[in-house]
């Protein structure tokens, strides 16, 4: 069984990965090699399992953090505070391409439409002597 101190280190090193991870994401989501949104989310999913680990822990009757644990909590708020801004960057970034494409669309059915009535009924056959 893993005890909190292994899980609180697994922890730290989840959330030192997803703020590397998160430095490596351009704005610009199409300039993203594939796969690596996913890879962020993957290691969001890890964390927040960690996450549910550490809860049990806190429940169990008379549970302290010893002060290895509690040097860990401090590096993580660190982490935490430098990767705050990346995410709301990273949310900003999906929610602009997210409308972008939205708007695209819109656009794409109006000009789509326009055509979709037309009939050709005859043809015109050009005679030149």
């Amino acid at each position: 069984m893993m005890t909190s101190k292994t899980i609180m280190y697994a922890f730290l090193k989840q959330t030192y990965d997803l703020y590397e991870k998160a430095q490596q994401i351009n704005s610009r989501m199409e300039a993203n090699e594939e796969g690596i949104v996913e890879s962020l989310e993957m290691l969001f999913a890890n964390r927040q399992e960690s996450i549910r680990q550490l809860e049990i822990f806190m429940k169990q009757r008379n549970f302290k953090w010893t002060a290895e644990e509690l040097s860990i909590i401090a590096q993580l708020k660190e982490i935490d505070q430098q990767l705050q801004p990346l995410i709301i960057n990273l949310h900003q970034s999906f929610f602009t391409q997210i409308k972008r494409i939205t708007e695209t669309k819109e656009i794409s059915k109006k000009y789509s439409g326009a055509y979709q009535g037309m009939v050709t009924a005859g043809s015109f056959i050009d005679k030149r002597n």
